[in-house]
């Protein structure tokens, strides 16, 4: 009983961190705004926050929960496809124009010589990370 509330705890805090992050991570590139001043859809930057919130969530319940929609229409799934590849081209799009806040934030902080150091302590941050989940996740 106290293990498996220990793993709730833990799987609580993992989930609390995973969605702050990504929400971070979307809010500092600055989708949201970008795509209403793309669109010309300003007024409807509250629907874009709120479809994304509810999306993430669904999605992160979905994966949690092991939910499978079973869709067998063709033209259904090149519909959610498209969405998708839109969505993944959108994200790409504003992480290379992030990047280049990079080599700015390194003279600011006046590091550009340990550029290397940082982008490997970076690497092998999400290599060990990704190993520990495969290792220790992976086995329940």
């Amino acid at each position: 009983m106290v293990k498996q509330l220990f793993l709730c705890i833990v799987a609580l805090s993992g989930g609390a961190l995973v969605g702050t992050a990504a929400a971070a991570f979307i809010t500092l590139l600055d989708i949201v705004p970008r795509l209403a001043q793309v669109t010309d859809t300003s007024d409807k930057i509250g629907l874009y926050e709120i479809i994304l919130f509810t999306s993430m969530t669904v999605f992160s319940l979905s994966t949690l929960m092991g939910w499978s929609v079973g869709i067998k229409s063709k033209v259904f799934l090149i519909l959610i496809g498209f969405i998708l590849g839109a969505f993944i081209g959108l994200l790409a799009s504003a992480l290379a124009e992030v990047l280049n806040v990079m080599p700015v934030l390194f003279r600011r902080v006046r590091i550009e010589k340990y550029i290397i150091a940082v982008l490997i302590a970076i690497a092998l941050g999400k290599m060990v990370g990704s190993f520990f989940s495969w290792s220790i996740i992976g086995k329940h």
